[in-house]
C-alpha cells in the first residue's frame, strides 16, 4: 500500500513538471511570435518638420498629460528608427501599446495620438437641444448683462423653455466641444481709409527699395512716458530668489519723446520734448536735415496734427529735400519706428525706478547712444498683416 502511494505522488509530480516544461515552452512560443509579429509589423515612421516641433512640444510640456507625453515619446523614437521592442523596452509599456499607437499615427498623423471618442452613457439632450442652447449662447444677452458667464447661460435656457434642466458642466463641454470661447475679446478696427492699398505700397515699396542716393526715415512720437519712483529701493534678485520691485510709488510727471528710425541703417536719432506742437517738430526737421545734408530724406510718418499742419507743409515746401509719406488712417504699426519704441520700453524703461523727469530723459539718451553703437541693424520687413516685430 505505501509503495501504491509513493508510485503515485512521483506521478503527480512528473505529471506536474511535464505540465510546467509545457507551460514554458508555450510561453517561449508566445514570444517568439511576438516578436516575428513586431518584425513584421515594424512601421517606417517619417515625420514633417511641424510633426515632429510638435511631438516635442507634447514631451517637454510641463503640463502635458502623461499618456501624450508616451505616445509622443513612441512615435519620436521609432522616427529615429528604432525598433517596436527596444522603444518597449526604454519607455517601460508593452509592445503591443507601441504598435497600436505607430497604427494610429501612421493612419490619423497626429489626430491619432488623441484618445478616441467614448460612448459613455446615453445621451440626455438631443443634437437639436444642443444647437437650440448654443444658438441662445450667440445671441446677446439679456437684462443689461456684458457677456455671458455659465450661469446665465444655464438659466436662460430654462427660462426661455429650451430645456427643463441642465447643468453648467455640460453647458461647458458642449462650448469646448463646438470650441466656442465666449470669455475671450480680440478687437479689431473696421478701415477708414479707402486708400489704404496704395499707402501701404507705397510705404512697403520704400522699405524694401530705398531710393538710391535718399535716406528713408520714420518719424513718431512717444508721450506721456511716466516718470514713477518706488518709495522703497528694489531687493536684488540671489540663489532661488527672483528680483522684488516695491508696489507703491511716486508720481513725477511725464516725460515725450520725438525719434526718428533710418530704414537703411537702424540708426535712431531723438529728443526730449516739452510740447507736441508744430513748431517742435519743425525743429526736429532741421535737426534731420542738419544731420542729413545729402540727398532727399523720405519721412515716414501718420496723420498727427503736427504732421499735416499749415506750418508744417509750408516748411516742407520751403525745403525740397523733405519728401513726406503719410502712413494710411490707424495703420501705426506699419511705422518701424513703433519697432524701437517696443525696444525702448522693454530693455530701458522696465521695471526702473525714476526719482525726477531729469533721470527719465538721462536713462532715454543714453539708450540712445547705446542703442547706436551696439544694437543698430535695420529691421527685417515682412508683411503679412501682422504687427512689425523686432
Amino acid at each position: 500500500m505505501a509503495t501504491f502511494a509513493r508510485r503515485t505522488r512521483r506521478s503527480k509530480a512528473r505529471a506536474k513538471r511535464e505540465e510546467a516544461a509545457r507551460a514554458r515552452g508555450a510561453y517561449t512560443a508566445f514570444l517568439a511570435s511576438l516578436e516575428r509579429r513586431s518584425r513584421r509589423t515594424q512601421l517606417d515612421v517619417r515625420l514633417r518638420g511641424s510633426e515632429r516641433r510638435e511631438l516635442r512640444r507634447i514631451v517637454n510640456a510641463r503640463k502635458s498629460p502623461q499618456a501624450m507625453v508616451l505616445r509622443a515619446r513612441v512615435v519620436l523614437l521609432a522616427a529615429q528608427g528604432r525598433s517596436n521592442k527596444a522603444i518597449a523596452r526604454e519607455i517601460g509599456c508593452d509592445i503591443n501599446t507601441v504598435r497600436k499607437w505607430l497604427e494610429r499615427f501612421a493612419a490619423l498623423r497626429l489626430a491619432g495620438l488623441q484618445d478616441s471618442p467614448r460612448s459613455g452613457r446615453p445621451a440626455k439632450f438631443s443634437p437639436e437641444t444642443r444647437c437650440l442652447v448654443l444658438n441662445r449662447i450667440l445671441t446677446p444677452p439679456p437684462g443689461g448683462l456684458a457677456r455671458w458667464t455659465l450661469s446665465d447661460m444655464r438659466d436662460a435656457a430654462v427660462r426661455d423653455r429650451i430645456v427643463p434642466s441642465i447643468s453648467r458642466e455640460t453647458i461647458g463641454h458642449w462650448l469646448r466641444m463646438a470650441e466656442i470661447k465666449i470669455h475671450r475679446v480680440k478687437y479689431w478696427l473696421n478701415p477708414k481709409d479707402p486708400d489704404f492699398e496704395r499707402k501701404m505700397r507705397v510705404v512697403v515699396g520704400l522699405y524694401l527699395n530705398p531710393p538710391k542716393g535718399s535716406v528713408v526715415l520714420c518719424l513718431d512720437e512717444k508721450t506721456g512716458i511716466q516718470a514713477k519712483e518706488q518709495i522703497a529701493p528694489a531687493k536684488p534678485a540671489g540663489p532661488g530668489r527672483v528680483q522684488k520691485l516695491e508696489w507703491e510709488y511716486r508720481r513725477h510727471g511725464t516725460v515725450s519723446l520725438m525719434a526718428s528710425f533710418e530704414v537703411r541703417t537702424g540708426k535712431v536719432v531723438g529728443r526730449c520734448i516739452k510740447s507736441n506742437d508744430s513748431k517742435t517738430f519743425i525743429q526736429f526737421l532741421q535737426q534731420l536735415l542738419r544731420l542729413y545734408p545729402k540727398g532727399k530724406l523720405y519721412l515716414v510718418m501718420d496723420n498727427g496734427s503736427s504732421h499735416v499742419s499749415q506750418a508744417t507743409r509750408e516748411f516742407m515746401a520751403k525745403n525740397r529735400r523733405l519728401k513726406p509719406v503719410y502712413l494710411p488712417v490707424h495703420a501705426s504699426w506699419l511705422n518701424q519706428i513703433e519697432i524701437w519704441f517696443s525696444v525702448l520700453a522693454r530693455k530701458s524703461l522696465k521695471h526702473v525706478s525714476f526719482p525726477s523727469q531729469d533721470a527719465l530723459r538721462k536713462q532715454i539718451r543714453d539708450f540712445i547712444g547705446y542703442h547706436n553703437r551696439f544694437l543698430k541693424h535695420p529691421y527685417r520687413w515682412t508683411y503679412d498683416g501682422q504687427p512689425l516685430r523686432a
